[in-house]
């Protein structure tokens, strides 16, 4: 600096607003390594949600991770949930492609995998008698199901009397039910079914008669074999997690009911008392957000997990994903738009020219930091945790190699 030029003197406080790339507030350091942040000089950059919640960083501990194919962000999923079970935390995965195997080896996580005609079948309708969270919620948590179901197979939001007759009949099913017994339910309702919506059982039959076969037609197509009976397997909610392999399905129209179905049954895990904290990774989203019925039931997950301290971690691959249903009314948009304001912690990996304006509008980006997103190279991410912001490059340890499907450029 030249010895004629002014001096300024500033506290910290006040720093942040003119130098927010080099004063950012700071995520707290207790946490898992992740790598390097290149905004602090290649500090290490560790994160916690729930240091970071107890710090006053974040309200909420769910996270959104999005990135292009071979960007990076499977490693960054894989060996994040890989470190936190090292600390002591559980993980529940949903995983569409089977690519979770070698974390569920590493770890000695049970591994189920839905199939058609396989040794597995879950019934999404379970419920602990002693359910923590009470009828009332499993009540709603059943009803959210089946109008997900439904809604995807139809193409369309429930109407408000279909929802109100899908309401009555997970209220009037036996002690141990399973979705073939809400289908009877819809098709035969009782009077007290119809006097709740003030009509008659038959007017109320033709009226939600198309509900009825829709899940009907699932039960004995997409879903046959899957979720279609009692479960067979049995899940310790004390245990350190679970990988559900769903890619018998992957890339068909099953995926999104049985990511929907295999959901809402592990959600008896993440609701059971438990001092253990708890991730639930939902990978492949996108095959969620393209209905506006199971991008409803993923935002109810969302809140659920942050009622019970669980960090939700969604995984989509452009930002776009999280829009996909804009055209679709203003309702299902606010749900798209509910999910990730539910996410304070934000990590984009490089985004398509074509994804910038939505970046910017969607994460209340700078214009550097927009045109940073579009040119971030593979393995280095843009993290929005609250308010802080970070460009962190994500490193591997040599044990972790394996443990992910990456490509030479992350080896070295």
């Amino acid at each position: 600096m030249s010895p004629l030029a002014p001096q300024v003197s500033v506290t910290t406080r006040h720093a942040v607003s003119a130098y927010p790339w080099q004063a950012q507030s700071r995520v707290p350091r207790d946490g898992v390594l992740i790598g390097v942040n290149h905004l602090a000089g290649g500090a290490a950059f560790c994160y916690d949600p729930w240091e970071c919640y107890a710090a006053g960083t974040v309200t909420s501990p769910n996270m959104v991770v999005a990135g292009q194919l071979g960007k990076g962000k499977s490693a960054l999923v894989k060996s994040y949930l890989s470190r936190q079970l090292l600390a002591g935390r559980a993980a529940y995965v949903l995983d569409p492609k089977g690519e979770y195997g070698p974390l569920a080896d590493r770890h000695e996580l049970p591994r189920l995998t839905l199939a058609p005609g396989g040794a597995d079948r879950l019934n999404p309708l379970d419920a602990d008698p002693n359910d923590a969270d009470g009828a009332d919620v499993v009540l709603r948590r059943r009803a959210g199901l089946v109008a997900a179901l439904a809604g995807a197979g139809l193409g369309r939001p429930l109407s408000p009397e279909e929802r109100a007759a899908v309401a009555g009949a997970c209220a009037n099913l036996p002690a141990a039910p399973v979705l073939s017994d809400v289908v009877e339910r819809l098709l035969d309702p009782t009077d007290a079914m119809a006097a709740a919506v003030s009509t008659r059982p038959r007017t109320l039959a033709l009226a939600v008669r198309p509900v009825a076969l829709e899940l009907q037609r699932l039960l004995t197509g997409d879903l046959a074999g899957i979720v279609d009976g009692p479960t067979t397997v049995q899940l310790d909610p004390d245990g350190r997690g679970l990988v559900l392999d769903l890619s018998a399905t992957f890339g068909t129209d099953a995926l999104a009911p049985v990511m929907v179905c295999a959901g809402t049954w592990l959600q008896r895990a993440i609701s059971a008392p438990n001092d253990r904290r708890q991730l639930l990774l939902v990978d492949e989203a996108w095959a969620l957000l393209g209905s506006a019925a199971t991008t409803r039931w993923l935002q109810s997950v969302s809140k659920l997990a942050r009622s019970h301290g669980v960090q939700l971690i969604v995984v989509v691959h452009r930002l776009s994903d999280l829009h996909a249903q804009a055209d679709s009314g203003t309702a299902t948009r606010a749900q798209a738009g509910g999910l990730l304001a539910d996410a304070e912690t934000r990590v984009v990996y490089a985004q398509a020219p074509g994804e910038r304006d939505l970046a910017a509008r969607l994460l209340d980006l700078s214009e550097v930091e927009t045109d940073l997103v579009t040119r971030l190279p593979p393995h280095r991410a843009l993290w929005r945790v609250g308010t802080c912001t970070a460009v962190v490059d994500h490193v591997l340890s040599a044990g972790e190699v394996g443990l992910v499907d990456t490509d030479a450029r992350m080896r070295t």
